[in-house]
């Protein structure tokens, strides 16, 4: 597709969207106030216009206008996808949708293997029910299977307001949340995915394509899934926060058009399942369309061309360090150096936005957040008026999921925006 039919299929994927709701030394530098001159021009939309300024005469520095580019070595950037290329995460928005409406194609014996697979049995100290008491993974996997077995034999979809429906969704997203703070990472990630097992790529493709359309369509907002009193099971009632919405990012659809015609390759590497990522990713109707071999994310095994419990081998999970392996592995051996640009938005995205010498640049979606992403924003945020910037800040508003013309962020629930987390208390 030529440059200017990427920027009508944006123009398409924002109208989708609201219709539904060389070594590092020697490389070329970039100023945060030298001019441009054209080649590598970025459309203003809602960039904070600093950021916007240093990534078009990064795209000027390093692209195909600049003497020192060299097409048999082109240089590339990657992007982490979930809360960077779009608003909100479409692994986790999925979950909700196919919990929503027993989506699931799984046998119960299988969902009973995917849902303790590599989990401790441990108590959820930090994760109770609503009066209180301590969970049990023991406990809250008993319920689990227990909810779904009920559904299963159900000749029709359950209704919205089934209890054992009600029960297992909210159950499912309290497990989440609870092996995502309590456990390894890694164990998280394919936690979520296994949950997806028994689809086929087709099937498997268009209930991720339904489920990003229909949260596209969503206010961002956040609502209580809770465990009917009637329901209550062996880990008892529980509460827990679920974010509802998904929105398209037109500046990073963009940035990464303007990339591509700068002869700088564009990759995404994502701690989801790479072919959920690649249903955003790859579909022009969202305005990204990009090659399906240039997304990375978390590989599975798919026996009988269905996905399965097990990991692919020889393949990272792509989170955190994870991030770093993929890179090397796939990317940084193929053009024989590290990405010149990173962007991310969360502590997952750390390692790979600080491995690598040959990274000029550094974008980071400024969520407010702690820990390591903290420290580099609090590193761009030192380096604002520097004329060459390691990392730069983009604001966004958590209340309509767009971005905003300045390094500032608006948090969801709220209407001051800050340059720096915690976010403060209304």
């Amino acid at each position: 597709m030529t440059f200017l039919g990427r920027r009508g299929a944006l123009g398409l994927g924002m109208r989708l969207g609201m219709g539904l709701g060389m070594a590092a030394t020697m490389a070329p530098t970039f100023s945060a106030r030298a001019g441009t001159d054209g080649c590598g021009r970025l459309a203003p939309l809602k960039w904070a216009p600093r950021t916007r300024r240093v990534m078009e005469n990064l795209i000027t520095a390093h692209g195909s206008a600049s003497p020192a580019y060299d097409p048999a070595r082109p240089p590339y950037a990657v992007f982490d996808w979930d809360n960077t290329c779009i608003t909100g995460d479409c692994e986790e928005t999925l979950l909700h949708y196919t919990a929503s409406r027993f989506l699931f194609a799984m046998p119960v014996e299988t969902f009973a293997q995917a849902t303790a697979r590599d989990v401790p049995h441990r108590t959820f100290s930090a994760f109770r029910t609503v009066d209180g008491h301590d969970v049990r993974f023991a406990d809250l996997h008993a319920d689990l299977c227990a909810d779904y077995a009920t559904l299963a034999t159900r000749a029709r979809p359950p209704a919205p307001d089934d209890p054992a429906l009600l029960s297992l969704r909210s159950k499912l997203v309290y497990a989440y949340d609870a092996i995502s703070a309590t456990c390894d990472g890694e164990v998280a990630c394919r936690w979520i995915i296994r949950l997806l097992a028994g689809h086929d790529a087709t099937g498997l493709a268009t209930l991720a394509r339904a489920s990003n359309t229909w949260h596209l369509g969503q206010a961002i907002r956040r609502e209580t899934w809770i465990t009917p009193a009637t329901r209550p099971g062996r880990a008892g009632i529980i509460a827990r926060p679920v974010r509802m919405g998904l929105r398209l990012s037109p500046e990073i659809a963009d940035l990464q058009s303007v990339l591509r015609a700068a002869g700088i390759e564009v990759y995404v590497c994502s701690a989801s399942l790479e072919e959920v990522v690649a249903v955003f990713a790859t579909d022009p109707d969202y305005g990204y369309d990009l090659p399906r071999a240039n997304v990375l994310g978390v590989r599975m095994q798919w026996p009988d061309g269905r996905l399965g419990l097990g990991a692919a081998p020889h393949w990272p999970v792509t989170y955190h360090a994870g991030k770093v392996r993929a890179i090397r592995q796939a990317l940084a051996r193929r053009h024989g150096r590290g990405p010149l640009l990173v962007c991310g938005d969360s502590s997952g995205d750390y390692d790979m936005l600080t491995a690598f010498p040959d990274t000029r640049l550094g974008l980071i979606i400024n969520r407010l957040s702690s820990g390591p992403i903290g420290t580099l924003a609090a590193r761009a945020i030192a380096q604002m008026s520097s004329d060459q910037p390691r990392f730069v800040l983009q604001g966004r508003d958590g209340n309509t999921g767009e971005w905003r013309p300045s390094e500032q962020t608006i948090p969801l629930g709220h209407d001051v925006a800050q340059l720096s987390g915690p976010v403060r208390a209304t």
